[in-house]
Order: structure tokens, then sequence, then C-alpha cells
């Protein structure tokens, strides 16, 4: 990666729309954190997206903009469509798909397509570890995700605070 060059990363529904709906001065977190990643939705996230109230509203001038992108999900592996069907949606299987496919990063908040990636020998991670390591191997400066961790705890298990702040520290 050239040292002006942002990191890419795979984002589900569910860490998009922590980014989409938490304010830091008035602005969504989704367009401090663009500046330090590239985020990658692939394109059943992006049909989830156009059922998703506010979401539908504000991504579309995301992927304008620059701040968003989108890219094609592999149909393969298979496996993922007929195994898991029933219990992943089609943005999770498609953001294993994409991580499978390219190697990038995936940022998944559902517990079993968390392990079925893993399963998959990928390494995914949930939205506090997403921007921990924005701060830790990037430039995200730590005042910065300090804030978006405490303003979108609630979205997580509340022993997770801690840890994730400790990980700050």
């Amino acid at each position: 990666m050239l040292p002006d060059e942002k990191p890419s990363f795979l984002l589900d529904t569910g860490p998009l729309s922590v980014l989409c709906s938490f304010p830091i001065k008035q602005s969504p977190f989704i367009n401090v954190v663009s500046q330090y990643a590239k985020i990658l939705l692939p394109n059943a996230v992006m049909d989830e997206i156009g059922e998703a109230g506010k979401m539908s509203r504000i991504v579309p001038s995301l992927l304008k903009r620059d701040i968003v992108f989108s890219i094609e999900a592999p149909p393969t592996p298979a496996i993922l469509d007929t195994a898991y069907g029933k219990i992943l949606g089609p943005g999770e299987r498609s953001v294993i798909k994409c991580g499978l496919n390219t190697a990038l990063p995936i940022v998944l908040d559902d517990q079993d397509a968390f392990i079925i990636a893993c399963r998959f020998g990928l390494h995914p991670m949930g939205f506090q570890d997403f921007i921990v390591q924005l701060v830790t191997e990037y430039t995200l400066p730590k005042a910065v995700a300090v804030e978006i961790i405490r303003l979108s705890a609630r979205q997580f298990p509340a022993v997770y605070l801690v840890h994730t702040l400790d990980m700050l520290s």
C-alpha cells in the first residue's frame, strides 16, 4: 500500500448502519472514517440498503461522492448459499464471498456470519475492532476513535466497551 493510499474494508449492512447513523459534530461517522479507510459494499449489501430506510437515503449520495464503493460478489463458493442460506442474509454471504475472493478484511456484526467466515479461513472483525485497527495500524486519531466507540457503545454488548477502550489506551 502506498503511503497516501487508504486501506480497504468490506462491510456488511450492520456495521455500515452504525457508520451512517451516529454523528460526530453533526456528521455521520462514515464521513470521518472514510478519510482513513476505503469502504467497499458488496452488491447484496447494496440491495439490502435499498430497503433500509435512512441508509437508502444516505448511501447513494456516498457512492456518488466516492465515500463508499460497490463491489460485485462472486457466485462462489456456492456452499455459502446452499448450506448457510437459511441463517445468513444475502449481504453477509456476499461479504464473505468477497472476502474470500479479494483477501480484504471483512467487518461483520452477526455472530453466525462471524463464525461461518472463520470456518472459511477468514479473520472477520466486529465494528469496534475495525475502529481500533484504523488507529493501531493506520492513522485514525485515537480521540476520534474513542468518540466513535463511546457514541456507538449501546449497539454492542456493554462488556465490550471497557475492553475496546483499553485497546485504545
